[in-house]
């Protein structure tokens, strides 16, 4: 499980840093995860060899088609515990630390059973406010 979040979470400062400036420089990511520029290299290997990103050493990287898709999934399972823990009454900021944290180990299956279960709160909470 400590790879598949370090690879997240990896490729999401990949994904914030593409999006604020138009590129991710290894010596960036580095600071921003407090780590080597070593251990950001090999895991640039191992993302670029797992098809996430495309990474050309010295020449920068993109996301890839895989690593959006698995992008976008974590964004869904980060929106699904949010929403459930907007409604169990965590402030916004809590909310969203929590979420960011949890969204590596919720699988699939559990995002969409939590994401269900909170639209079912929302729904009921609309029925007794009319």
């Amino acid at each position: 499980m400590k790879f598949n979040e370090d690879r997240e979470k990896y490729l999401e400062t990949i994904d914030h840093f593409i999006k604020a400036h138009g590129y991710a420089r290894p010596l960036e990511i580095a600071e921003f995860l407090k780590v080597t520029p070593a251990s950001v290299s090999q895991m640039l290997s191992k993302l670029s060899g797992d098809g996430m990103i495309i990474y050309q050493k010295y020449r920068g990287m993109t996301i890839s088609e895989k690593g959006r898709i698995l992008l976008d999934e974590l964004d869904r399972k980060e929106s699904s515990i949010y929403e459930l823990l907007k409604l169990m009454g965590c402030d916004d900021k809590v909310a969203k630390e929590r979420a960011c944290f949890f969204e590596h180990y919720v699988d699939e299956d559990l995002s969409e059973k939590m994401k269900a279960f909170a639209n079912k709160i929302k729904e009921s909470k609309v029925k007794i406010r009319a």
